[in-house]
């Protein structure tokens, strides 16, 4: 109800001619006045209506004010609505106090004066319009926060809801779920109670970083632990005067699991292939070698073409062993000369492949970088040789490694004026076994980049490519800064 819709006023009196009287006094105030000229009439009508004020008169028959007034106390609906008893019986003490005991709110005598009671049922109309303006809004909320709730129930990933000093005011059904803790259980916990790393935690949420993903164990009821990838934004609320965290986050303990194995059966796979692929291979090359004299042309054209595609499947096996190994082997952080990391990766590609081309280098300085340096090696090895290799037909190869330094983390980057590609493949640029140009165009096995991203995923950061085709290509990696690496 708003303050314009009109509410009820219950006038009470067996005189019909103080009915007028009261009508005329309060109809300035635009509410609907409701007569009643017994109580028994008037009880009848507040057993389906609500009224924000009653004007009762004392002397009755039958039933007296009084009476009428203890009857409407009874019923819990109108336990609290004001009462204000008119009288010109009596204006001894004893008569008042029995009206103020038996839940009066006023006590006015005959005559009245027209404005002072005007004024005091005014009161009472405004107050039982706010209070039901306040039902109103509250029953708003309560709806908004029950479609919320039914919302948040519903979905797969788990959510809770912390107060500025990271106490759980709330949970999804997901997450009661995955833990088999209940709301009432947690509330008014720290999260990291539930976290097997409590200093990672309290970092993690202290860095703020709403679009990074932090991989833990949590702890469910039975202190069994779950890895759980994780997130948190904070939400800052002119309304309550205080941030609150939302953490979201999804249990990838089987999908782990099973990463880990379809690793270890790639692994596996690949490494009973090699043998029977180099034996191919190694007595391949002992025709050609050997009996090449007794075939004819055609014969040694087919022994190479048998020789070229074993050599082919041998370094897909051998990538293939690299990627499978980079999800299993531990990944050993520490403090590294990024320039110098990238310098040596140049000098050893263009030394292997390229040394008879005029390469111009441009490496400015890198920030140096938190990571494990055998890896991030691969990385520079691995988009340097690309860049080598698709700036293979221009004149004036040009190759620049640079970097753009943030507060949370360092991006870097290799550019080439070569070939460039195509941004609308760029999505397949990081998958495993994806070539954006043909085999007969540039060799490769498809797996450089797939590495590339394995790798820069273990060190919580993101890869991504911008290109134009015959423009040149830049490649990007980012890496946390190293307080960030520590909270990640």
């Amino acid at each position: 109800m708003s303050a314009t819709e009109k509410v009820n006023i219950l006038l009470v009196d067996d005189r019909r001619e103080n009915l007028l009287a009261l009508e005329a006094i309060l109809k300035g105030l635009g509410q609907n006045l409701v007569k009643a000229t017994s109580g028994a009439e008037a009880l009848k009508y507040l057993l389906r209506n609500e009224v924000a004020v009653i004007l009762l008169d004392v002397a009755m028959p039958h039933i007296d004010g009084f009476q009428t007034a203890t009857l409407i106390r009874e019923r819990d609906k109108t336990k609290h609505t004001p009462i204000i008893f008119l009288t010109a019986i009596s204006k001894s003490d004893i008569h008042v106090s029995q009206g103020y005991s038996i839940g009066g709110v006023d006590y006015i005598f005959k005559p009245f004066a027209p404005d002072v009671l005007s004024s005091k049922v005014a009161a009472f109309v405004q107050m039982f319009q706010q209070r039901r303006e306040a039902q109103r809004q509250s029953a708003l909320l309560k709806a908004e926060s029950d479609f919320v709730t039914a919302v948040l129930d519903t979905v797969a990933s788990f959510v809770l809801v912390l107060d500025s000093d990271a106490r759980i005011l709330r949970v999804n059904r997901s997450w009661e779920r995955m833990t088999g803790f209940s709301l009432e259980e947690v509330k008014g916990n720290y999260l990291w109670d539930y976290l097997e790393d409590q200093q990672a935690a309290k970092d993690f949420l202290n860095a703020r970083l709403p679009d990074r993903e932090c991989e833990a164990y949590w702890f469910t009821k039975g202190k069994k632990r779950r890895l759980v990838s994780w997130c948190c934004t904070v939400l800052h609320s002119d309304t309550f005067g205080a941030e609150h965290f939302v953490v979201t986050g999804r249990d990838i303990t089987e999908l782990r699991q099973r990463t880990e194995e379809l690793e270890a059966f790639t692994y596996s796979v690949s490494h009973d292939m090699r043998a029977p692929v180099r034996a191919i291979d190694g007595f391949t090359r002992i025709l050609i070698e050997e009996y090449s004299g007794k075939l004819d042309e055609e014969g040694r054209r087919l022994l190479e073409i048998v020789r070229a595609n074993t050599e082919k499947m041998g370094q897909l096996i051998d990538g293939l062993l690299a990627l499978s190994r980079l999800g299993r082997e531990r990944v050993i952080f520490s403090e590294i000369d990024m320039t110098d990391l990238a310098r040596t990766a140049f000098e050893e590609q263009k030394a292997a492949g390229a040394n008879n081309r005029q390469i111009s280098l441009k490496l400015d300085g890198l920030p140096p970088a938190y990571g494990d340096k055998r890896l991030l090696a691969q990385v520079f090895h691995n988009l340097l040789s690309n860049a080598i290799k698709f700036t293979r037909n221009e004149k004036h190869a040009e190759v620049e490694i640079g970097s753009l330094p943030g507060a949370l983390e360092d991006i870097y980057f290799v550019r080439d004026n070569g070939v460039g590609f195509d941004m609308d493949h760029a999505r397949k640029l990081f998958g495993t076994f994806q070539r954006l140009h043909g085999a007969d165009q540039f060799e490769g096995s498809g797996i450089g980049l797939a590495t590339v991203r394995r790798i820069i995923d273990r060190h919580g950061g993101r890869v991504w490519a911008e290109a134009k085709p015959d423009r040149g290509a830049t490649f990007y990696f980012s890496l946390p800064v190293r307080e960030q690496r520590r909270a990640s």
